[in-house]
Order: structure tokens, then sequence, then C-alpha cells
């Protein structure tokens, strides 16, 4: 039986005459294979986030809204894509993150808010690791205190 999805983007089909990818060890055993038939690629535009996991200067995120392309043949798409980015490739500096939202519309005013939210969202992060090794102590001081107050109502 042949399994494809309503935008014909991924197909599953599963054969008996291919020995290498069985599953299950009886001759009864039916293979599995992918094929990847077209890509549809989604655009997002990029806004002001509030990710406080951002390093330095404001963060950045994708939009809800994106444009799509035409679907193109994976092999077409593989093709001439080009080469694979490295990670570092893929990271923006805050220079950059600025620039590119100043020019979406984004104020100077906007950025400085949210870079002052995410500091004071990872200066609340700090305190509570630092404090997470008095936890122990206060829940048995917590525990304590519960016992003495059932001990004095009896």
């Amino acid at each position: 039986p042949e399994l494809t999805d309503s935008d014909n983007e991924l197909s599953c089909s599963s054969t008996e005459d291919d020995n290498s990818s069985r599953i299950g060890e009886d001759d009864d055993a039916v293979s599995i294979h992918v094929k990847f038939q077209d890509i549809q690629i989604r655009q997002y535009e990029m806004i002001l986030g509030d990710n406080p996991g951002c390093s330095y200067g404001p963060p950045v995120t994708l939009e809800w809204d994106y444009d799509e392309t035409e679907p193109i043949c994976f092999e077409e798409y593989e093709n001439s894509r080009g080469e694979r980015r490295r990670m570092y490739q893929m990271q923006t500096n805050s220079i950059y993150r600025r620039r590119m939202l100043e020019g979406k519309g984004t104020t100077q005013d906007e950025m400085e808010q949210v870079v002052k939210e995410m500091k004071k969202i990872k200066k609340g992060r700090e305190r509570t690791k630092m404090m997470l090794a008095f936890s122990k102590i206060e829940e048995a001081a917590e525990s304590a205190q519960r016992k003495s107050v059932r001990r004095k109502e009896c």
C-alpha cells in the first residue's frame, strides 16, 4: 500500500522486494520507504522578540504570518540550493538585529524596553540558580514549622 498526504509532499510506500530495510526477522516483514517529492518553502518575517536567551541586544523572533513559494521538485531544490551554512553563519549580532528591526519600523524605545525586560528576567533566573542550593534547607524548615503547628493544635 502507498500512503500520500493531501499536499503530495511526502509519500510513504511499503514493498516486499527490498531486503535491505526489512522490519522484523521473518519473511513476512514489510520494508518502508520514504520519498520526498515536492518542497514548499515558507518565508517568515523577523520581528522584535521576547527570548531572554539572547546574549546581547534585542532578541528577534519569527512572525506568525508567512509567504509560501511555489512547490518545487526535491531534486531540483537540492541541486540549486548551494552549500549549507555553518552554525556561526546563522547567528546574528546585535548591530545586525537592531538595523534589521529599525528597517521594519521598530523604534529604539521599543528595542530598549524589550532589552530591559530581558535583563530583568535574566537577573531573576540567576537569583533562582543561586538559591537552588538553599531550597532543601528551606523545605526542611517549612516542614518543621508545619509539624510544630500540628503539635500545638493537638
